[in-house]
This record gives C-alpha cells, structure tokens and sequence, in this order.
C-alpha cells in the first residue's frame, strides 16, 4: 500500500528515491546492469530456483523504475 502525499500523489519508495539522486548516464549503466541480471537469473546456466526468480524479480523492479525516472526527466 502506498502512502499518498497531501496532493494525492503516492510518497516515493526507498527504490525511487535512490534512483531520482542518480546522474542519468549512470542510470543507463544501471538498466544494461538490470536487463543481464533478468536475463541471468532466467536464462541463466544451472537448476532454477526460487531465488532465481525472485533475484529477477528485483531486476524488474529495478529496471521499471529507472525507466519512469528516464521518462520523467525527458517530460521535465
């Protein structure tokens, strides 16, 4: 559940925080970094298990986020 800010805008998360404070050419760095990390965990040698999945879930996560920051600096 998300807390909403006084204007009815959901607070940002720990994630999004983090990621608004990062130069825009490192967070490039970071989606090559997110993109292998999913590709590993599912593609990747070895038995699967449910940490795998669950590492690129996380790498999704990641990566959704860095996209909306992106977005939202190209529309600012």
């Amino acid at each position: 559940m998300k807390i909403l800010k006084r204007d009815g805008r959901p607070q940002p998360t720990k994630l999004e925080k983090r990621i608004a404070s990062i130069g825009t050419s490192e967070l490039i760095t970071y989606v090559e970094t997110s993109l292998y990390g999913i590709g590993k965990a599912i593609a990747g040698r070895g038995e699967k298990s449910i940490e795998s999945y669950l590492e690129a879930e996380q790498n999704a996560e990641a990566l959704l986020a860095i996209i909306r920051e992106l977005k939202n600096r190209h529309v600012d």
